[in-house]
């Protein structure tokens, strides 16, 4: 074999170890390590404020686990909102409000959105749609020894004095709830509370009867169980043509005229 076959022979296997050095680097994933500085990023300032835990309707009673703390971007916070820093005992302190005006979940809270009891307009707040409230005058004796309490369910009758000093008792109401005795609205039971005024809640006819009843006689205030608390108001009502009595029945403030049967109204 001549040299110059020799050399051709050793151009070719260098040149094949060449290109199969670049075909193997060309297939191998390429790892380049880059190091990137990046700047910290710095938190906006917060404050944690009241917020509603869920959608709180008008007229609802706010409750302890209605209300929470929440952080709020320092720079967005509102004067009205209450915050942690400044009120701590805001959750107890709002517990027994009713709400005034809606509240969605998350939303802050702000005290003119709720009516703190004892507050004015907190009656009106309480009071169910198309409802009155009335006092009437009470005492110990006239209100079941004291032990009525805001939310109970009582009837309100009527003692008037006749021709030669008889005595006639009526039931005018029935099953209207109690809003507050005096000026106290606590609803824990927490014991008697002897006052000289009960507010009740009735419908604008109910209204114009108990205030007939004022000033015509004594009233008396007779407690019902709680287990008439979803049973329908109701009042005296009227006679029927035959005989029958027909009663007002009241339920959300519609007014319904039912006529008993003469035994005994059953």
């Amino acid at each position: 074999m001549n040299a110059t076959r020799i050399a051709i022979l050793a151009a070719a296997g260098l040149a094949a170890i060449v290109a199969a050095f670049f075909v193997r680097n060309a297939m191998q994933p390429q790892v380049i390590e880059r190091t990137v500085a990046e700047a910290p990023v710095a938190e906006a300032p917060s404050v944690r404020v009241l917020a509603a835990r869920s959608d709180l309707a008008m007229g609802q009673r706010v409750a302890p686990g209605d209300l929470y703390w929440q952080p709020w971007p320092e720079e967005a916070v509102s004067s009205s909102y209450i915050r942690e820093s400044a009120d701590r005992d805001a959750v107890n302190r709002l517990a027994g409000s009713v709400v005034r005006a809606a509240i969605a979940r998350g939303e802050p809270i702000t005290d003119r959105r709720l009516v703190a009891p004892g507050a004015s307009g907190f009656m009106a707040a309480v009071i169910s749609p198309g409802m009155r409230a009335i006092a009437v005058p009470t005492s110990a004796r006239a209100g079941a020894g004291g032990f009525i309490l805001p939310n109970d369910r009582v009837d309100l009758i009527v003692t008037t004095q006749g021709e030669r000093n008889a005595f006639s008792a009526q039931t005018l109401l029935e099953n209207v709830r109690v809003l507050a005795i005096d000026q106290s609205f606590s609803e824990d039971g927490s014991g008697a509370v002897v006052g000289s005024t009960a507010t009740l809640e009735v419908t604008p006819r109910q209204a114009q009867i108990a205030a007939q009843a004022i000033a015509g006689g004594t009233l008396t205030l007779s407690l019902r169980s709680l287990a008439d608390a979803d049973a329908p108001s109701a009042d005296t009502g009227e006679m029927a043509d035959g005989g029958q009595r027909v009663v007002r029945v009241f339920r959300y403030g519609r007014e319904e005229r039912v006529a008993l049967s003469a035994r005994g109204g059953e």
